[in-house]
């Protein structure tokens, strides 16, 4: 290859310019506005030499700058285009300056660079390895996408200003495009952004958290010139490629690496079809972020506390409920619901029955839009509760509120199981009222879903859960009955004592079998 070697004089290059392999050795290349300067190979810019371009410069190999004053092109308006058919590197000793970059090829960064005006993406991706690759103010990157962007995968970073307003950075690893974004309402400053392709307990060291495949497996690392006065949201982009095998897009959040741990968001439905986006705000110290579910360190396990109310027509006595099977001592100490219809395995057991207990109930926490979408799909939670004799439904310790750590995307509603009374939906969703979700069935018709059908008037104001479904099949018919006619007469714990006395007698048929016979059961299933 021929060699054309620049040292000591000026060469000014007014139109159209060819040579091979350039070394300017201490010289002064010069490519005035509308002249172009092509080198079929590397060029190699040593100690002590210099180029003015404000024109354009085609290079198909290698840029190599070893001079020691480090701003080669620092103030020039001209271009430089990376157009070769293999792999082109920017490298050497020292910073160039570019003005426009159009990198129509795959390349690499193998010294700190410096972008003043537009880097044009058309043909490659851009690696950066273990040096930064920085826009001046006011730099722009164009063509971004997920075949051409800034692979920063390394300790390389992309370095640009942001201001008032959103600025892009399209980075990503040598096999996934996963941009970020970041607004910026505090002080102005350089941040730089690189991504890898993991999740690791430390943020940016130590091992992959075991919680890996609830996490999108890319981390975020930002970086600040000036420590202090930011305030940024950070939106991240992801491909359903990069979640983990049992990610949840639906019950997600952008954890932020601080302190020694990971801090972690709220829960919230990931934006977008496919890529997938979620913004984290209010940011003001910078380091490593990452995307989890709810079952990974990136999403506040909240607490809710549900405060339920709810009365049961057959122990109901006008103002309360009796508390017949705690007094004849035949309530289970275990949870009473493993068996079909309900196959729960919940494992909640007590060494006493509490006082004031009537008997167990099931609560189901359903996250749905609308009462009427709240199918067993939509089953959150279960657990397993005591109804007190005013209705209270409470925890194990028989006096607080239920609490719960799912995570609502949607609404929360409740159903509530007995073994021998029909199922109930809350008619509305739950909202939260001084940090409690408190539901009240007994209040009014249109407390339960399906209104006079899904629950009765037990008393003249006071609504409650219908008694006689002996199977608990959400009918109540002649198959009630005939389990009835086997256990009349017996004692304990039985599914056709409706009134839960502790005995089965006719009482429980005539009494709240017959008026009930016909009636259905109104939860959705």
């Amino acid at each position: 290859m021929k060699t054309t070697i620049f040292t000591t004089l000026l060469a000014v290059i007014t139109s159209l310019a060819h040579a091979q392999h350039v070394v300017n050795d201490g010289g002064n290349i010069v490519t005035e506005a509308g002249s172009v300067l092509v080198i079929e190979g590397d060029f190699q810019n040593n100690a002590n030499s210099d180029m003015n371009n404000n024109g354009e410069v085609k290079l198909t190999g290698n840029w190599t700058n070893d001079d020691v004053g480090g701003n080669l092109l620092q103030g020039t308006t001209g271009t430089v285009t990376l157009n070769g058919t293999s792999t082109q590197t920017i490298g050497g000793t020292a910073k160039t300056w570019f003005n426009d970059v159009d990198v129509q090829n795959n390349a690499s960064i193998g010294t700190e660079t410096s972008v003043s005006s537009n880097l044009n993406l058309t043909g490659g991706n851009v690696s950066l390895g273990s040096s930064d690759l920085k826009l001046q103010s006011g730099a722009n990157i164009t063509g971004a996408g997920p075949t051409q962007y800034i692979v920063a995968e390394s300790s390389g970073r992309l370095i640009q200003e942001v201001g008032a307003g959103s600025v892009s950075y399209p980075v990503g690893t040598s096999v996934s495009y996963v941009p970020a974004t970041l607004s910026n309402s505090g002080t102005t400053d350089n941040f730089g952004l690189s991504v890898f392709g993991d999740v690791l307990d430390s943020g940016t060291t130590g091992s992959t958290i075991p919680e890996i495949d609830n996490c999108v497996n890319n981390t975020w690392n930002i970086t600040e010139e000036t420590a202090g006065g930011s305030d940024l949201s950070v939106t991240t982009q992801w491909n359903v490629s990069d979640e983990g095998s049992s990610f949840d897009q639906t019950q997600s959040g952008l954890g932020h690496y601080t302190a020694g741990n990971w801090d972690p968001q709220e829960a919230t439905a990931a934006q977008g079809t496919g890529p997938h986006t979620l913004t984290r705000s209010g940011i003001t110290s910078l380091s490593a972020f990452a995307v989890g579910d709810v079952n990974s360190p990136m999403v506040i396990q909240l607490v809710l506390t549900i405060d339920l109310t709810a009365f049961l027509e057959g122990p109901f006595d006008l103002t309360d409920m009796n508390m017949g099977l705690n007094t004849a001592g035949v309530l289970p100490l275990a949870q009473p619901f493993n068996t079909a219809p309900w196959n729960y395995n919940g494992t909640e057991t007590v060494a006493t029955i509490p006082a004031n207990t009537v008997d167990w109930v099931l609560i189901e926490i359903r996250d749905a839009a609308d009462a009427a979408s709240a199918t067993p799909a939509t089953v959150i939670e279960r657990q397993a509760a005591f109804v007190l004799n005013d209705g209270q439904i409470v925890g194990l310790d028989g006096s607080d509120a239920l609490q719960s750590v799912a995570t609502i995307i949607n609404n929360l509603f409740v159903v509530i199981y007995h073994r021998n009374h029909f199922s109930v939906l809350s008619a509305s969703a739950l909202t939260e009222s001084g940090g409690v979700y408190p539901y009240n069935f007994t209040t009014g018709e249109a407390q339960a879903y399906g209104g006079a059908n899904g629950h009765k008037e037990i008393a003249t104001n006071i609504w409650g859960m219908v008694a006689g479904d002996a199977n608990a099949d959400g009918d109540i018919n002649v198959a009630d009955k005939s389990i009835w006619e086997n256990q009349a007469g017996t004692q304990g714990y039985k599914s056709t004592d409706f009134d839960l006395d502790g005995q089965v007698g006719n009482q429980d048929k005539n009494e709240m079998w017959v008026p009930n016979d016909g009636a259905g059961g109104q939860v959705p299933e």
